[in-house]
């Protein structure tokens, strides 16, 4: 019998100023700290200020990174670093998701390939990448979720990173 596994995936950037959250709660996260659930980024020309997962209600994704079948992960990162010109900046992203057994169930192509003149400075400090989990047909130990976010304009200005999923 063949697995069969629906991916949606998703890629926005956010324009607001506020973000609102919920407390976070205590545990192997530290409160303190500016990357959680832990989001393994490794930089190179851009800088990550902050790495965390919201569900689409806004509230935090709390330790375990625990999902349901259908509910909507969003990895919001807000970056610094990207290169500026007439208030514009051109980043890129892509995202892979594959099960604990090595199956790639999605590899995109450029999230922002539909953004040719970028987007304003200011946007792309904030990115959100996005993913949800739609039908399942086999348990897995975890998803894998890989990313990498880059700057267009900045030769070799990139972060990379993954972060894993568990289905409650």
């Amino acid at each position: 019998m063949k697995t069969r596994i629906c991916i949606l995936l998703f890629s926005s950037f956010v324009c607001a100023c506020e973000i609102k959250v919920n407390t976070p709660s205590p545990g192997k996260d530290n409160p303190a700290s500016k990357i959680r659930n832990d989001v393994k980024c490794t930089e190179k020309g851009l800088k990550v200020k902050q790495a965390f997962l919201l569900y689409e209600d806004g509230s935090l994704v709390e330790e375990g990174n625990k999902i349901n079948v259908n509910e909507k992960v969003i990895l919001r990162l807000v970056l610094d670093g990207f290169i500026e010109e007439n208030g514009r900046v051109q980043p890129g992203a892509t995202e892979k998701i594959s099960t604990s057994e090595g199956q790639v169930l999605l590899e995109s192509d450029d999230l922002f390939a539909s953004y040719p003149d970028g987007m304003r400075a200011e946007e792309a400090g904030l990115l959100s990448l996005s993913a949800v989990i739609t039908s399942i047909d086999k348990l897995y130990d975890y998803f894998l979720v890989q990313f990498r976010v880059w700057d267009k304009k900045q030769g070799g200005g990139e972060i990379t990173g993954f972060y894993k999923l568990y289905l409650k």
